[in-house]
């Protein structure tokens, strides 16, 4: 890998975007009563969090250090719109955001310098990630809202994703991401 900086801070920055997942679909278990739902979302959620201890060996056995980063990738959608606020809308954007995660991961796993570990990181995720997709996908082809949830956090995803991308090479920058949010709003 060419830099390390910013792949530490790229390591560190999914391991805290895979928190913050887990943690948003977890809190939305609180409003499902179907069986067939509670048990999808609990194995996303529960998927998320490891997938976040996932990074973090990563990140040890590559010896990078620790950094604590601030914002999840996840918060930047939040900034372009209110928080979603129903299951259709949190499943829309976790869709969206799945299917952005999938693409940046397929692209990383192209990189001939990419080291072992994470190409191993990168793959399994990969696979996961495609199960999260598929069920998603039907459980929002079926709701009356779903279609409306991934149009919106569509718009919202490549917002996003333009305002990140100079970024790319040096995460670190990413105004927010390491320090206070705060130092940010006058900017």
């Amino acid at each position: 890998m060419r830099n390390l900086r910013n792949l530490t801070w790229k390591l560190n920055w999914y391991r805290q975007s895979e928190l913050e997942g887990a943690l948003l679909l977890g809190k939305m278990l609180r409003h499902v009563r179907e069986p067939e739902l509670m048990s999808r979302l609990t194995k996303h959620c529960a998927d998320e969090a490891r997938h976040a201890w996932v990074w973090e060996r990563t990140r040890i056995t590559l010896g990078l250090p620790a950094v604590q980063i601030q914002r999840s990738y996840q918060s930047f959608y939040t900034a372009e719109t209110r928080p979603p606020a129903s299951l259709p809308e949190v499943l829309g954007l976790t869709h969206i955001f799945e299917q952005r995660v999938h693409r940046q991961f397929t692209e990383e796993l192209e990189q001939p310098d990419l080291p072992a570990p994470l190409r191993r990181t990168l793959i399994i995720l990969l696979r996961d990630e495609q199960g999260h997709l598929d069920w998603v996908a039907r459980w929002l082809s079926t709701h009356p809202d779903g279609g409306r949830a991934l149009q919106r956090y569509r718009v919202i995803d490549e917002r996003v994703y333009q305002q990140l991308l100079p970024y790319k090479e040096r995460i670190w920058d990413i105004c927010g991401l390491g320090e206070e949010i705060d130092a940010c709003v006058s900017q």
